[in-house]
């Protein structure tokens, strides 16, 4: 049985598909190399000796543990805050449903200077300024002032992360198990994350790099003293208005090797998923 002329696939139609992928491929490549050509020309403009020399300082290491450890609390705080509202988002109908998260959408889109600004005034009235007067606790200015920064800025990023993650699992699940006299705790502990647990895993690897990478808000809120609350991201800041570039292009590496590190744990532990 042959095919009519008006079946038989174009002979043009193999060439076109393979010169369309190269274009993809082509784009894709030109995007790689222009990033791949930004780090290595800085590192050649201000030399890979005083790279190395700047990785061998104690401030350098200061600042990456400094940067570790602030941004892993705010991820805690943040995934506290994340899992609840999240599932809540995912599950609410309605009007009032769409304001909220409108609402808690919010700091994603405020300028990160604005909220560490916002913050500023919040820690300088009451019942903020009280609470941390009674306690005797330094915020602004101050290393716990980094956390709140950085818990401010990922906190609706991670809602939203967590949002994603638990719409991808089928509400019928949930409801199968109620039926069984499972109750909602239990539902919720036995069905819904497990189900949605490799877009939760790499909503909390995101969420960790984007707070490490965190520095606008602690610029007005924070300020940076350096030895003292310069995370990686403010210490490059701080570095270049100084004028070391060594040190600012040392700092700057240790970034992006965690922002890598980040991703591809996201890839390798994150599963499938739609989140990222």
């Amino acid at each position: 049985m042959s095919l009519s002329p008006a079946t038989k696939p174009a002979p043009s139609t193999g060439m076109a598909r393979v010169a369309w992928q190269a274009a993809l491929f082509a784009c894709i490549g030109l995007i790689a190399a222009a990033v791949l050509f930004l780090f290595v020309t800085n590192a050649l403009y201000v030399g890979f000796h005083q790279m190395v020399h700047y990785l061998g300082k104690a401030r350098t290491w200061h600042n990456l543990w400094l940067t570790l450890w602030t941004s892993f609390l705010a991820t805690l705080f943040a995934v506290g805050v994340g899992v609840p509202a999240g599932y809540t988002l995912s599950r609410a109908r309605g009007r009032f449903a769409t304001a909220v998260g409108t609402l808690l959408d919010l700091p994603i889109l405020v300028p990160p200077a604005a909220v560490g600004l916002f913050l500023l005034g919040v820690f300088r009235v009451f019942p903020a300024a009280t609470l941390c007067e009674w306690l005797h606790l330094q915020v602004d200015h101050a290393v716990p002032g980094v956390v709140v920064a950085q818990f401010t800025v990922t906190a609706a990023f991670c809602i939203r992360l967590m949002k994603a993650a638990f719409d991808l699992v089928d509400p019928r699940y949930e409801a199968v198990s109620r039926s069984l006299g499972a109750s909602l705790p239990r539902t919720f502990a036995r069905v819904t994350l497990p189900l949605a647990g490799s877009g939760l895993l790499a909503s909390i690897l995101i969420v960790w790099a984007r707070a490490a990478a965190e520095w606008e808000s602690m610029m007005l809120f924070v300020g940076g003293i350096q030895g003292y609350t310069d995370t990686l991201p403010m210490a490059v800041y701080l570095d270049f208005n100084v004028g070391i570039l060594g040190w600012a292009l040392a700092d700057s590496l240790l970034c992006v090797v965690i922002a890598m590190a980040s991703m591809l744990a996201v890839r390798r532990l994150g599963g499938r998923t739609h989140v990222w």
